[in-house]
C-alpha cells in the first residue's frame, strides 16, 4: 500500500515538474490561442450585422446580385446566381494567414446542385489566386458544407499587368479578401450563411514561419557555431590545464589552483567590462570571436579535470615513461582515454551554458545577424504578442539542449558515479 502511495506521489511530482515543459510544447502546435483558449474556428461572417453595414463590407464577383433576408431567429444571404459565369462575394479578411487553415465551413441552401471554389487576394501586391472546384449537392433545408483548403491547390493565378515578370505566387501569409464563388447550371436562389475558418490542429506551421521569416535559422547557426567551439576549447584545454595541476610540480602550485577556485565565485558582470575593452582592442566586437576566445577555458574546467585526473593512478605515467612515452602522448593516449566520463559531464554543462548565454551576446554583438538563439528569443519575446509562435521559438532554443542531454546521459552519469566511489 505505502508503495503504491510513494508511486502516485512521485508520478504527481513529475506532472508537476514537466508540466510547463508541456505546455510550451502543446502551445507550439496550436494555430492561434493559447492553450487555454485554443482557436480551432474563427469567424469570418455570419450575416447577423445590419443589412446596410453588410452591402458595404462584403463586395461581389462577377456582378451577382444578393440581398439579407430575415427569417426572424436568422439573418443569411441569398445570392441571385444567373447560370451564366460563376459568381459570388467577397469578403474582407484583414490579413488572414491561410497556413493555418484547414477548411472553410459554411451553412448552405440550395434547390440544385452548385460548385463552389475558394479565390484569394494577397494583401501585399493584389495578386490573386483560385483553387479548384467543389460540387455541393443539393438538399431540403440548410445543410453545412466544409470545403478543405490546401495552400498547395492555389494555382489559378491572376497577377496585375504591371506585375508581370516580377511576381509568380500569392503570398497566403497575408490574405485581404477571400472569394466564395458559385456555380449554377441555371437562374437559381442560394442562401448562404455562417461563414467560418477550421484552423489546423496540430500544425507545424508555428515552426516553420519562425525559422523561415524571423532569422531564427541563422540564430540557431550562430549558437551552434559558438557552443561547439566554446566545447572543444574547454575539453582540450581545461583537460591539459587540470593535468597539469595534477601531475606537475611548479612554483605557487596550490596558490594558483586556489585563485582558480576564487575565479569560480566572480559573477560574469564584473568583468564584462575588461572583456569588453580587450575585444573592443583586438577587432573582435559583433564576431564569433569575442563569443569564443573568453570561454574557451573556464575554472569549472580546470577543477574537474584536475580532481578527476588525481584519482588516475600515477604507476600508468610511470610505466609509460619507462616505455619512452613523452607528457603529449601521456596525456593524449592514457589520460584522456580514461577521462571520458568527466569529459562529457564537462562537456554538457559547458554546452548547456554556451547555448543559455544571453548576457555576453548581449554586450559583445551589435548587428542582428550575429544574435545567437537566446538573444534572439528574448528580442523576439519583446516584439511578438503570438503566443504560439513564441512558444515554438522557445521550443526551438531547448532542443538542442535536450538532445544533447538524451545522447550523453548515460557518460554524465558514469560521471557522478565514478566521482562519488573512490578506491
Amino acid at each position: 500500500m505505502w508503495t503504491k502511495i510513494k508511486f502516485v506521489l512521485l508520478m504527481i511530482l513529475l506532472v508537476i515538474l514537466f508540466s510547463p515543459l508541456i505546455i510550451m510544447f502543446y502551445t507550439s502546435f496550436i494555430p492561434q490561442g493559447d492553450p487555454f483558449h485554443l482557436k480551432k474556428e474563427s469567424i469570418l461572417n455570419n450575416f447577423q450585422t445590419h443589412p446596410f453595414l453588410l452591402k458595404i463590407k462584403i463586395k461581389t464577383y462577377g456582378w451577382v446580385k444578393w440581398d439579407v433576408e430575415d427569417s426572424g431567429e436568422n439573418r443569411y444571404a441569398v445570392l441571385s446566381l444567373t447560370g451564366e459565369k460563376p459568381q459570388g462575394l467577397v469578403f474582407n479578411t484583414g490579413t488572414k494567414n491561410m497556413y493555418v487553415v484547414k477548411a472553410i465551413r459554411l451553412r448552405i441552401n440550395t434547390p440544385v446542385d452548385v460548385k463552389v471554389k475558394l479565390g484569394f487576394k494577397d494583401a501585399m501586391n493584389g495578386v490573386r489566386g483560385f483553387q479548384g472546384w467543389r460540387e455541393i449537392k443539393a438538399t431540403e433545408g440548410w445543410q453545412t458544407v466544409l470545403i478543405p483548403f490546401d495552400p498547395k491547390s492555389v494555382k489559378d493565378l491572376e497577377i496585375p499587368e504591371n506585375l508581370k515578370g516580377q511576381v509568380e505566387s500569392i503570398d497566403l501569409e497575408k490574405i485581404s479578401r477571400l472569394y466564395l464563388i458559385f456555380e449554377a447550371p441555371k437562374d437559381v436562389k442560394v442562401s448562404i450563411d455562417d461563414v467560418y475558418f477550421v484552423n489546423r490542429f496540430p500544425t507545424l506551421y508555428n515552426f516553420v514561419h519562425v525559422l523561415k521569416y524571423d532569422m531564427f535559422g541563422r540564430y540557431l547557426l550562430n549558437s551552434a557555431i559558438i557552443s561547439f567551439a566554446v566545447v572543444l576549447g574547454n575539453l582540450v584545454l581545461s583537460s591539459m590545464v587540470g593535468y597539469a595541476f595534477a601531475r606537475k610540480k611548479f612554483f605557487m602550485k596550490e596558490t594558483l589552483f586556489a585563485l582558480i577556485l576564487g575565479m569560480m565565485m566572480i559573477p560574469p558582470q564584473t568583468t564584462i567590462i575588461p572583456v569588453f575593452i580587450l575585444m573592443k582592442k583586438f577587432g573582435w566586437i559583433d564576431t564569433y570571436w569575442a563569443l569564443i576566445v573568453p570561454a574557451l577555458v573556464t575554472p569549472f574546467g580546470v577543477f574537474l579535470m584536475r580532481q578527476y585526473i588525481e584519482q588516475i593512478p600515477v604507476s600508468l605515467d610511470e610505466a609509460a615513461r619507462v616505455d619512452g612515452a613523452s607528457d603529449w602522448q601521456i596525456f593524449w593516449r592514457i589520460i584522456m582515454p580514461l577521462s571520458k566520463a568527466p569529459l562529457a559531464v564537462l562537456g554538457i554543462n559547458i554546452f548547456i551554458g554556451a547555448w543559455n548565454d544571453l548576457f555576453y551576446p548581449l554586450i559583445l554583438t551589435t548587428s542582428k545577424e550575429m544574435r545567437t538563439v537566446q538573444l534572439g528569443l528574448a528580442m523576439y519575446q519583446k516584439l511578438n504578442t503570438d503566443w504560439p509562435s513564441l512558444l515554438a521559438a522557445s521550443t526551438i532554443a531547448g532542443l538542442p539542449v535536450i538532445i544533447v542531454y538524451l545522447i550523453f546521459q548515460r557518460r554524465i552519469i558514469a560521471g557522478v558515479l565514478q566521482g562519488a566511489v573512490k578506491g
